[in-house]
């Protein structure tokens, strides 16, 4: 608080202004301090009930406007995963193809065709548990005639 106060007007009656000389506008700053007044008197000089049902169509507007954008920005969505969804279906063709030409059957008789290798057959290793212990080997030619290996 500071020490220094102004002293209060204790005059309550309205002061009055000087007239001075009026100043004149243009008429189209009057047509539209007009329409102005017009649409306040329309709003003020119109009924309870009429201004609850604009306030209410106002707000069924504003949420039917909204509502048309989040549902719009949804079927963008739904278009966005759809595209997804057949590019990844696209890119599953391309790993399946691309897998296929790198099998080894297919180097193989590839590899044939340029004479590289002569394959007669493609034999595929059948799959056994690690579990189980594997037969001794069978040698053709100068084998030697005891197996090395103790069982």
């Amino acid at each position: 608080m500071s020490v220094i106060t102004l002293p209060r007007r204790s005059d309550t009656r309205e002061r009055v202004r000087p007239t001075t000389k009026p100043v004149t506008r243009r008429p189209a700053h009057r047509a539209k301090a007009t329409r102005r007044r017009a649409v306040i008197t329309v709003w003020m000089g119109a009924s309870t009930s009429r201004r609850s049902a604009l306030i209410v169509m106002t707000a069924i507007l504003i949420s039917l406007s909204g509502s048309m954008l989040v549902s719009s920005r949804q079927i963008e969505i739904h278009q966005l995963q759809s595209q997804l969804l057949q590019d990844q279906s696209s890119y599953a063709v391309q790993v399946g193809t691309m897998t296929n030409t790198s099998a080894p059957s297919q180097i193989a008789a590839q590899a044939g065709a340029l004479h590289l290798v002569e394959p007669v057959v493609v034999v595929q290793v059948p799959s056994t548990s690690l579990d189980a212990p594997l037969p001794l080997p069978k040698f053709s030619g100068s084998a030697p005639a005891t197996s090395r290996t103790i069982r």
